[in-house]
């Protein structure tokens, strides 16, 4: 398969994963679960802060900016992971 070919397949199965898999591994997931509670915790904290409208516009656009990069960052590594593992799957067929 050419190298066009196997960067279109990693996508896909990357989308699969990103997407659909994970959002029932995080379903089944009770730290997620837990995470989430926390996070409407501090949600609920920070309407009762008082912050004024544009106050309360920055600190949002702050939030969506790291979460983001989150994201961003998240997404990135598991492709490079992904390659390595095609990779050492390569790399395993030559040895036997």
């Amino acid at each position: 398969m050419r190298k066009a070919g196997k960067e279109r397949l990693l996508d896909i199965l990357l989308n699969f994963r990103t997407v659909k898999a994970l959002d029932i591994a995080l379903e089944k997931s009770s730290t997620y679960q837990e995470a989430l509670r926390q996070q409407d915790r501090v949600y609920e904290r920070l309407e009762k802060a008082g912050l004024s409208k544009e106050q309360t516009m920055i600190v949002e656009r702050v939030i969506s900016a790291v979460t983001h990069c989150g994201a961003i960052y998240g997404k990135v590594a598991y492709r490079l992971g992904m390659q390595d593992g095609v990779r050492l799957i390569r790399e395993l067929k030559k040895i036997k």
